[in-house]
Parts: structure tokens; C-alpha cells; sequence
């Protein structure tokens, strides 16, 4: 990898190079127009001129993202890589592959620095670590001044979040096709998928007591389980990875964590010593910080349930192999004496790529993400390259489906019409449905399912996903209100629904897919250290493999539906049925049979 050092000696020769002066141009070569206008905040967003922003001392950190060469057949290789029986399956890249696959033009640099040079700000900027973008820290003011626009707050009434973000901005024409994304501008922020929080009352110590683990659980009464809640022990007979004796310690777990969330270990301490499946109880995580983040050892910010509830379940699950927490800071904003960040999910995707192959995670699980309608297309394609540079690498990446069915209010731009997630919709993460129930095992309605309105439908899910069209006669009256031709999600689905969590001290019930996907992540860890422990690569991108030999080593959900739109649209939802479908995707995982298929894939 480049150094940081070098970078900086490259632009000093770029920037000494430039034969004629941006401002002396032929008129009008560099006339700017407008990149990106929104006709109004995003939805639940509000605008708040109550704060009165220090425009001259608020910084801000923009990144400005250059158009990358050759995405489209590194897209074409990364699936390869991915698809079992293809003879380049499992040939996971190096980061200096990839990067130098689609490096952006030198000219797309030069023309950038050029820009900012004349505009006073080319001491202000450097090009990032894996020179696909330029990052410039200046004042607010300098920034607005920049891109010619005006930055103001907003705010979210219904969750608390707040965001200092502008609806529009503009580039110098001659930027075309060199410059693909700036942000912090349109992009308002992630959210924390989780649906509800609620405290249970039930004996705890009683319960635990009575449910012992039962290898060979019917499906009709599976030990461990209960109408009020779930826990490991549940989850490790109903998709049958407490009958995997081996005491698996090698690869490595990962777990996101944004919006300044934080686990307790102490509560992991309690949690695993009320509630693990194995008697080698590991109460272990390590904490990576990207971009400012944090890790207390204690609550300071009553922040805690979703990083709780990620790391008590990977841990439970993941027996001994390492958990590692990456808590990215850049909760936008930071007013006052602080400044509005890059973008979190930015942030951390930079981040993980530019590790080291052996510190890279096998796994990670993200329960983060918001609608797709106010996520801008080059953000959500930006982000969506980078998960295929993870996958390439050889991560499994899991992220959750969202708790609000097909939508909530389901209007986009003000047409009728189902609300979709992202990433969830990005086709290069495994996405995770919720369940319900286990006897049977049947769809959560709050889980989130559809079809992107941004993303094609990949290769890999289209016989699924045309079987579903051609046969499931459920979709029809509904079908003007969603994009069949789009990728489709989620592609498994795990519970859902009062997950017990030691929360301070005492027992809580969480539901959501937050719950679903480390269940399911932690779930493929135990695959991917099973791989490991043997010599093989680990699965990496895993949709190829799942919609291929993968989907036979699933529980097929086919009762129960998600809901969704509140009321606006009749009938708005999809059924689980046999086979793949909108609402469970291919269903909840059976470790022992997915094993085995593992054991089976080269």
C-alpha cells in the first residue's frame, strides 16, 4: 500500500505540474452547475433554523469521492470469485489488486486539486489513503462557498437525530465523469435497526433452569424456547448448531456499531454466565475505534441497547472465536466546537479495506440503515462498490432488513409506493428477514422485504426470484407499487422477535431484525471458522453460494406475511410461500445441514 507520505510527495509534483492556471481557462470551460438538488429534506427530516450555525468555525470534513475506472469488470470478477464450481472460487483478492483494478484517472486528481487550488483550499486538502477520493477539512463557510451551497440544520423530531446537511450543490462543469460523490451534503444519516425495546417479566433463573438443550428437538416443541422470549439456548436447538461439539476458536467475528452506541462488558459478563449454550463461557470482545469512535467500559450515554444486543448474541453464538466491536464515530452533528464529520458508513468501509488481510474480520454483522428513497444514487452505489471490494477479500457481509415491512407511510417523491432499505438493497450484502414462532418457525410482519428502486436484480437471484414471479399468485394486486425488476431481499431471515438482553444489569426483551442478523451472522462465522480450522478459505460474498447449494441448508418459512404502509395501501405486503419470498427470503438457517454443504464447497 502507498504510504500517506508518498501520496502527499505525488500531489506536490501534481499540483506543481499544472501548465495553465484553472482561472485563466478558456471562458467558460469551468462554468459550475448544479451536481445533486433534493426538493425537500428527506422524509421525517425537518429543517431547524432555531440554531443559528457559526458558519466560519463549524468544520467540516467533505470527502470528494473520483470516479473509479474498470468497476464493471471487477463487479464481473468479484462474482466469479464468489461462485462456487467457477474456477476462480475462493481466489479472494488483496486490496492492492483490486485498487489497482479501478484507480481512478491521474487527470480526475489533477483536475480536483486544480479546482481547489483556485479556490484557497489546496492546503486544506490530501488525497485519501487508497487515492480514490480527495478530503478537505475546512471552515463550513469555505465549504458552502465551494460547492455554492447553503448548509443548514435538520433535524428528525420523531428519534432525536440532528444533521447539518444542504439540499444542493454544485461542480465545475469540467468535473464530469472525474467526480461521482460529495458528502457530507444530501445524505441525512443512518439509523439503528431496531423496532422495540420492552422489559420482561418473567422468572429468569426458572426459565433457564428448565430449558436444557435437546440435540434432537422435535420442530413442534424445540427445547429452549418459549412464547415470551429467545435466547441462545433457543436459538441453538432450533437452527442446530448446539449439536456442533467442536469448540471453535479461530477467525474473526465482527460487529458494526454507529450513532455513538456502545456495549457494557459487564452486562456481556452477566448475560453469558445467565445465558450461554457451552460451558467454556467466553466473555470477550475487543473494541476497534474508526473515525473518532468510542468504547466506555461503562454507560455514559444510554446508548447501549443495539451494541448490547449485537455482542451479547455474537458472543453466545460465536463460542470462543474472537468478537471484534468497530465503533465508528461521526454522528452528525457536532455543533458547537465541533464539526459535521464524513459520513459514517464511509468511514468504516475505508476503514476495513485498508487492514491487512489476517485483520480483517470473516464476518460482519451491521444492524444499521435507512429508507432508500433519501439515500442519494451516488452514495448508495459508492458504498455498495465498497461492500464488493469486502466480499472480494473474502468478508461475509450481513446486514439487517429493516422493521417496518414493505414501508410505513409508503410515499416516495409522492407516489404510492413500497419503501425499501439501504444497504439492504445493495446486492453485494446477504440481507436478514425476521421470523417468529417456532412451532413452526413462521414471518415476523415487521420485517423488511421488497425490491430496490436503485440496484438492478443481480445474476445470482434471478431463477429465485422469476420462480416466485411466474407461481406466487399473492403479488398480483400489488405489484404497480414495487420494482419486480430490482434486487430483491431479504435473502434468509432468522428470529426476530423478544430477544432477552442484559441491559445494565436486568433481563429486556429487544425485537427487530437488529436481533435476526447476528443470529444469522454469527451463524456463518461458526462456517467460515469451520473453513478455516480446515485449511479453506472462508466464504466470503456469500449470495452465490446461498442461492446455489446454500439453499438447501435452509428452513423454508411458508407461513405468515410482512406488512406494512399503515393502511394507505390495500393488501400491501408479501407472503411467505415454498421457496424464496419477499417476506423470509429462503428461510433460517440449519447450521448442521449448512455445515455439511460448506465442508462439501471447495
Amino acid at each position: 500500500m502507498v504510504s500517506l507520505k508518498n501520496l502527499l510527495v505525488v500531489l506536490a509534483v501534481s499540483a506543481s505540474s499544472f501548465a495553465i492556471p484553472f482561472s485563466s481557462r478558456e471562458d467558460g470551460q469551468f462554468k459550475a452547475s448544479i451536481y445533486q438538488k433534493l426538493p425537500a429534506p428527506p422524509a421525517g427530516w425537518e429543517r431547524d433554523d432555531s440554531v443559528k450555525l457559526d458558519k466560519d468555525s463549524f468544520m467540516v470534513k467533505l470527502r470528494i469521492h473520483l470516479v473509479q475506472q474498470g468497476m464493471k469488470k471487477f463487479h464481473d470478477l468479484a462474482m466469479k470469485i464468489a461462485t462456487p464450481g467457477h474456477e476462480l472460487y475462493g481466489g479472494h483478492l488483496a486490496q492492492h489488486v483490486i485498487d489497482s483494478m479501478i484507480a481512478p484517472k491521474q487527470e480526475s486528481k489533477d483536475l480536483v486539486l486544480e479546482w481547489l487550488d483556485t479556490e484557497g483550499l489546496r492546503s486544506h486538502a490530501e488525497v485519501s489513503p487508497r487515492s480514490d477520493s480527495i478530503i478537505v477539512e475546512a471552515s463550513l463557510e469555505q465549504i458552502e462557498k465551494l460547492l455554492k451551497a447553503e448548509y443548514s440544520k435538520f433535524v428528525r423530531p420523531e428519534s432525536g437525530d440532528s444533521a447539518v446537511r444542504t439540499l444542493e450543490y454544485s461542480l465545475p462543469d469540467i468535473l464530469k465523469g472525474h467526480v461521482d460523490m460529495v458528502q457530507p451534503t444530501t445524505f441525512f444519516g443512518l439509523r439503528a435497526m431496531k423496532s422495540t425495546i420492552k422489559e420482561v417479566t418473567m422468572n429468569i433463573e426458572d426459565n433457564i433452569a428448565a430449558n436444557k438443550i435437546n440435540t434432537a428437538a422435535s420442530p413442534a416443541a424445540v427445547k429452549g424456547c418459549n412464547s415470551n422470549s429467545i435466547t441462545p439456548i433457543c436459538l441453538a436447538n432450533l437452527y442446530n448448531f448446539a449439536s456442533d461439539t467442536t469448540n471453535q476458536t479461530v477467525g474473526r467475528m465482527g460487529i458494526a456499531g454507529f450513532l455513538e452506541q456502545h456495549p457494557i462488558q459487564s452486562d456481556l459478563k452477566t448475560f453469558m454466565n445467565k445465558y450461554a449454550y457451552f460451558d467454556n463461557k467466553n466473555e470477550t470482545y475487543s473494541c476497534e475505534l474508526i473515525n473518532g469512535g468510542t468504547c466506555p467500559a461503562t454507560d455514559v450515554t444510554n446508548n447501549i441497547v443495539e451494541a448490547n444486543l449485537d455482542v451479547q448474541y455474537a458472543r453466545a453464538i460465536t463460542q470462543n472465536i474472537p468478537n471484534v466491536y468497530y465503533s465508528t464515530g461521526g454522528r452528525p452533528p457536532w455543533l458547537g466546537s465541533g464539526g459535521n464529520t464524513n459520513e459514517p458508513y464511509l468511514e468504516f468501509l475505508n476503514y476495513l479495506l485498508a487492514l491487512d488481510d489476517d485483520s480483517l474480520p470473516n464476518t460482519m454483522s451491521i444492524s444499521y440503515g435507512d429508507d432508500e428513497a433519501t439515500v442519494p444514487i451516488d452514495y448508495a452505489n459508492t458504498c455498495c462498490d465498497l461492500f464488493a471490494q469486502l466480499g472480494a477479500r473474502g468478508v461475509s457481509i450481513l446486514v439487517a432488513s429493516g422493521d417496518s415491512g414493505v414501508g410505513n407511510s409508503c410515499k416516495v417523491d409522492g407516489k404510492a409506493q413500497f419503501t425499501t432499505a439501504f444497504p439492504a438493497a445493495c446486492p453485494w450484502v446477504t440481507t436478514v428477514g425476521g421470523t417468529t414462532g417456532t412451532s413452526p418457525e413462521g414471518t415476523w410482519s415487521d420485517g423488511g422485504g421488497g425490491f430496490s428502486e436503485i440496484f438492478g436484480r443481480p445474476s445470482y437471484q434471478n431463477d429465485t426470484v422469476n420462480t416466485w414471479l411466474e407461481t406466487d399468485t399473492t403479488h398480483t394486486a400489488i405489484s404497480k407499487y414495487f420494482n419486480s425488476s430490482g434486487r430483491a431481499y431479504p435473502d434468509v431471515s432468522a428470529q426476530a422477535m423478544n430477544f432477552l438482553v442484559v441491559l445494565l444489569g436486568s433481563a429486556a426483551g429487544v425485537s427487530g431484525t437488529s436481533a435476526a442478523c447476528p443470529t444469522f451472522a454469527s451463524v456463518v462465522q461458526l462456517l467460515n471458522s469451520d473453513r478455516l480450522a480446515s485449511g479453506k478459505k472462508p466464504l466470503g460474498f456469500l449470495n452465490p453460494w446461498l442461492y446455489g447449494e446454500g439453499a438447501k441448508g435452509m428452513n423454508d418459512i411458508t407461513t405468515g406475511r410482512i406488512t406494512g404502509c399503515s393502511g394507505s395501501i390495500s393488501g400491501a405486503g408479501f407472503s411467505a410461500v415454498a421457496g424464496w419470498d419477499p417476506a423470509t427470503g429462503l428461510g433460517s438457517p440449519n447450521y448442521g445441514s449448512l455445515l455439511a454443504i460448506s465442508r462439501a464447497t471447495a
